[in-house]
């Protein structure tokens, strides 16, 4: 049995999970403590996601999903689709953390959506939202400085657009008829920040997007 090991706050695990979902691919989850990932004690690598199928390791969700297509989905691979796999990993995923986490307030509130029950009594979980919330805005802001991001929304919908307009260029899917890989990528990120309102005011500036998303959701979702 494939075991994932993760969080469900991270966009790269939903990245992992997304592809899994969509090609049916049978997994279970493991939510790693952010607080000394005592989970991950079997590998010397302590970021998520970690695969574990059977003896076999991999990390890195890029590593994890080629692992995953070689040897069990085998989806058709394009070669354009590295490009499009480095924007999703080097550029899409950078405007999520300034968005979800803007300020203490807003990182604890959209914490609260995503963060699991797991093992961790309710006293623990809070603990560790609260704390969360504290440190991730400095990370998002030390993101934005890194990646020179100065309107995360409005960088965010060019993005999409970008994707959109360049991605699909027209078709269903990045894969034409059916999502493909690229799809699976594009739509794990994305996913990781559902019900926190941007996404769903992306839909709203991008009909078509929301299209696109919520197709790719009753498939991978």
């Amino acid at each position: 049995m494939l075991t994932l090991y993760q969080f469900n706050s991270c966009p790269f695990c939903w990245k992992v999970k997304a592809f899994l979902n969509y090609t049916k691919t049978p997994y279970e989850v493991v939510e790693v403590t952010p607080f000394g990932m005592k989970e991950l004690d079997f590998t010397d690598h302590k970021k998520v996601p970690v695969l574990k199928d059977d003896a076999e390791i991999v990390v890195e969700s890029g590593a994890i999903v080629r692992y995953l297509n070689d040897k069990y989905a085998h989806l058709p691979v394009n070669p354009q689709d590295e490009a499009w796999q480095a924007w999703v990993d080097n550029t899409l995923v950078h405007y999520l953390p300034p968005l979800i986490h803007p300020n203490i307030g807003k990182s604890f509130q959209n914490l609260g959506l995503v963060m699991t029950n797991g093992k961790d009594g309710a006293v623990k979980r809070f603990f560790v939202r609260l704390v969360g919330a504290m440190v991730m805005p400095r990370v998002a802001n030390k993101m934005k400085l890194k990646h020179n991001i100065q309107n995360p929304a409005a960088e965010f919908q060019t993005a999409l657009a970008h994707w959109m307009d360049n991605g699909l260029a027209g078709k269903d899917f990045y894969a034409g008829e059916q999502p493909g890989l690229v799809d699976t990528s594009v739509f794990g990120v994305l996913r990781s920040a559902q019900g926190m309102g941007i996404l769903e005011a992306a839909a709203v500036t991008n009909p078509a997007f929301g299209r696109w998303y919520e197709a790719c959701r009753g498939m991978m979702g």
